[in-house]
């Protein structure tokens, strides 16, 4: 049984000093010109991925103490760029060196990062916690499954982190490690799926949740019972996508982030669009059940909100993931209808499907059908 708070923290501590060392920065000046220190936390200003981008067209994200530049990015296939301080990195540094002591990893391990290190942040969010950690880093990029092999037998690498679609053709292909980090693509969000990759690997394979924005925010113990938030780099909440306001703990909504001590382009109730729940225990606050979807999309049926991603996951929970699938909604005799197809091998347990759907989602799916397909693969929403 876990521990809650009985009165969480509603707000980041020193709320006053962060306030007025924001109002410093020309990302902020404007927003917070007339925002008071005693100002509820719930009504400052969020940020956004597009306030973000017309920052940078304005140049007013640029820091002059900045000694790194990751590109983020960004929806539409454009990108933005992350500046970061020495003191940044060094501070980031500290905090994942932390998550990932408590999840099990120890200085003098070799450990194998099957990120990128080139254009977009990648493997430097690990890079700076696993350096100060004082592991044995070997940043190795993407793909050469084969190449990948050969230094993990080689140099006995204890720990890998990498995606767990990757991991698991690793340990397909004969890799073993003891301890995976698991990012970049949801793992323990997907029922069943860290069960494969662990099984593959022979490994214990942990959660991690982490932004290119934002750095490393939340890592598993080996507990594996929800990421636990790095609280001394980010205050984090969960807020309702349409109303913007706090849900209360254990309900789904939108991930809402904020930097602690950042000086280069921190982030202020940075709306990461992605879904999860939050959990405030007397050891920290956690995100059970990982991160299971966006809010991109959102649908409201029967008065229930829907999320098109979050059916994506579930459906790669039952083995029928990569597979295109149509979300049908319509009103018929004044009522809201939800039809769900998939294109796959047809199966016999419907039924439970149905049943499971309503258990996860608190809507029933008026018609679920699995039918044959050769074609493709993606997914549609129509609405009328």
């Amino acid at each position: 049984m876990t521990n809650t708070l009985s009165s969480p923290r509603t707000s980041p501590p020193d709320l006053p000093a962060l306030l007025s060392r924001l109002r410093a920065l020309p990302l902020y000046s404007e927003a917070l010109r007339d925002v008071p220190d005693t100002a509820d936390w719930t009504a400052l200003p969020f940020l956004t991925r597009d306030r973000l981008t017309a920052a940078f067209e304005a140049g007013e994200l640029q820091h002059p103490d900045s000694v790194r530049v990751h590109l983020t990015p960004h929806p539409g296939g454009g990108w933005l760029p992350e500046y970061a301080t020495r003191a940044d990195i060094e501070a980031h540094g500290r905090a994942s060196a932390q998550a990932f002591a408590w999840a099990g990893i120890r200085p003098g391990d070799h450990v194998q990062v099957a990120f990128g290190y080139h254009r977009f942040a990648g493997g430097w969010l690990m890079q700076d916690g696993l350096e100060t950690l004082g592991a044995k880093t070997i940043p190795f990029g993407p793909g050469e499954t084969e190449a990948q092999l050969d230094t993990l037998r080689r140099l006995k690498v204890r720990v890998l982190v990498s995606a767990p679609s990757f991991a698991q053709k690793l340990g397909e292909a004969g890799a073993g490690v003891e301890l995976l980090i698991a990012a970049g693509e949801p793992m323990s969000s997907i029922e069943g799926r860290r069960e494969r990759v662990q099984s593959a690997l022979k490994c214990s394979a942990l959660d991690c949740y982490a932004t290119s924005e934002a750095g490393l925010i939340a890592l598993e113990t080996p507990a594996q019972d929800g990421m636990k938030v790095l609280d001394d780099w980010v205050y984090v909440e969960v807020v309702d996508p349409e109303s913007g306001q706090p849900v209360q703990d254990g309900a789904r909504g939108e991930l809402v982030v904020t930097h602690l001590s950042k000086q280069a382009m921190p982030l202020l109730r940075f709306r990461t669009g992605d879904l999860t729940r939050l959990e405030r225990r007397m050891d920290g606050t956690y995100l059970p059940g990982g991160v299971f979807g966006h809010v991109s999309g959102m649908l409201k049926v029967k008065g229930v909100k829907l999320f098109p991603r979050e059916v994506a996951f579930w459906l790669a929970g039952h083995g029928l993931d990569h597979l295109q699938h149509t979300l049908r909604i319509f009103t018929s005799g004044g009522t809201d209808r939800l039809h769900l197809s998939v294109r796959g091998e047809p199966r016999a347990d419907l039924a439970g499907l149905q049943t499971d759907f309503q258990n996860r989602f608190a809507i029933r799916a008026d018609e679920l059908t699995i039918e044959p397909d050769h074609q493709g693969q993606g997914v549609q929403d129509q609405r009328r």
